[in-house]
């Protein structure tokens, strides 16, 4: 599942037609894999909403052997830098304020902890590599684990807001999630380059990094594809999945299916 950018209600009609839950919100989809692709939050109001009912569904899919994984995007990032550029007033409204909103993305926050120990960079499933943005190979060398356990690391021990905006933009091109929105290739939270480069360029990044992790395809977020619609690049190398669910953007419908007997 792409973006959802803060619109419950659409999040919970894609799960219900995906067969994942029912009509009342409880897991069905037996051990079924879920992967949302991070961005949860922003423009929308309905950040508790949100991530209250993945939490629940985490834990009730993993009973029955199922799972629930979401990753990082880069405004779950933004949260925890106290970036609210694009978080909306009635979300902040939702917590009771700005203060508030705050305590629930610190270090001791309920969703602040989720993020910084449970939502990872990136993952594997089977044969394919699901990151936020693009993850190209450099940011690869010492293999995904080693980058989801420094996320951890650098969220969970790093005050957060201004500090962590410091260490994780700061220190350059080197650092492992090195986010910066204005660079292409920045990393697996901003960058854009797999998606408005041309082919010529991003296809053979893409392969690289294929072969470096063993899968097949990419499959990705952040960049809002046109008119709804799920769009492929490299000869379906890489699926890019943010069809702008979320009301504030386009209001569309849909996910990617992966039916591995099939």
């Amino acid at each position: 599942v792409g973006d959802i950018h803060g619109d419950y209600d659409r999040l919970i009609k894609i799960l219900r037609h995906a067969k994942l839950i029912d009509r009342r919100n409880n897991w069905i989809g037996k051990d079924s894999i879920l992967i949302q692709v991070g961005d949860l939050i922003d423009r929308a109001d309905d950040t508790i909403k949100i991530f209250d009912i993945l939490m629940k569904l985490r834990d009730q899919a993993k009973e029955v052997g199922g799972i629930v994984n979401v990753l990082i995007g880069n405004h779950e990032l933004m949260a925890l830098q106290g970036n609210y550029v694009f978080a909306s007033i009635g979300d902040f409204d939702s917590f009771g304020g700005l203060e508030n909103r705050e305590k629930e993305f610190s270090l001791e926050g309920k969703y602040g902890e989720f993020i910084r120990k449970q939502m990872n960079v990136s993952m594997i499933i089977d044969d394919t590599i699901f990151c936020h943005s693009g993850i190209s190979s450099n940011f690869l060398e010492q293999g995904i684990d080693y980058l989801n356990d420094y996320a951890h690391d650098l969220f969970t021990n790093i005050p957060p807001f201004d500090e962590l905006y410091d260490s994780v933009v700061l220190q350059g091109k080197n650092h492992p999630i090195y986010t910066d929105p204005l660079v292409e290739m920045s990393g697996p939270l901003w960058s854009s380059g797999f998606v408005s480069n041309a082919e010529s360029k991003a296809c053979p990044e893409i392969e690289k990094v294929l072969n470096m992790t063993n899968t097949k395809r990419m499959v990705i977020g952040h960049t809002v594809q046109n008119y709804g619609q799920i769009k492929t690049r490299c000869d379906n190398k890489l699926i890019i999945i943010d069809i702008g669910i979320s009301s504030c953007i386009g209001g569309y419908y849909g996910y990617l299916e992966i039916l591995n007997n099939e």
